[in-house]
């Protein structure tokens, strides 16, 4: 029994479309035999059988994306299977398709309350907190009218 394995036909190649399955499953292949038309960004390769025999099974559709190293086939007898195909390929995809990115935490900013200078130095002297004040009056922007307002409701 033999797979059939996406070689890495260059160096920077990651993977390939399976553009066109020349042979189906059933079907006597012989060494050397072109099985299917692969496709990369920059060209247009044909898959050779690695050895005789009866092409088993295709475990990539066409026009799926497949990394190089994906088991795609299997050549044996009939009647023959390898079980461990379907793990190897998804470790491979795992693998190939990275780790799921980790969400990434918001972080909660105080809001930025806009104050007029004046304001913000009578609330340091007096000990007020502007965002209570700006919470409590719903004003955008703190001026000495709003402060005299909020200070007024106060007492």
């Amino acid at each position: 029994m033999t797979r059939i394995i996406i070689p890495q036909f260059d160096v920077n190649l990651v993977d390939v479309t399976v553009t066109h399955w020349r042979k189906q499953p059933g079907e006597r292949v012989e060494t050397g035999e072109c099985l299917a038309e692969l496709t990369t960004d920059k060209a247009v390769y044909e898959l050779e059988s690695p050895a005789a025999g009866t092409l088993l099974a295709v475990y990539a559709t066409e026009k799926s994306v497949v990394p190089t190293g994906f088991i795609v086939g299997l050549i044996g007898e009939p009647g023959e299977e390898d079980p461990a195909i379907a793990a190897d390929n998804e470790a491979l995809m795992t693998a190939y398709r990275g780790p799921a990115a980790a969400p990434t935490p918001v972080r909660d900013r105080p809001a930025r309350v806009r104050a007029t200078p004046r304001v913000r130095r009578i609330a340091q002297e007096k000990g007020l907190d502007l965002a209570e004040i700006q919470a409590a009056t719903g004003a955008e922007i703190i001026d000495e009218t709003v402060l005299e307002t909020y200070l007024a409701s106060r007492s």
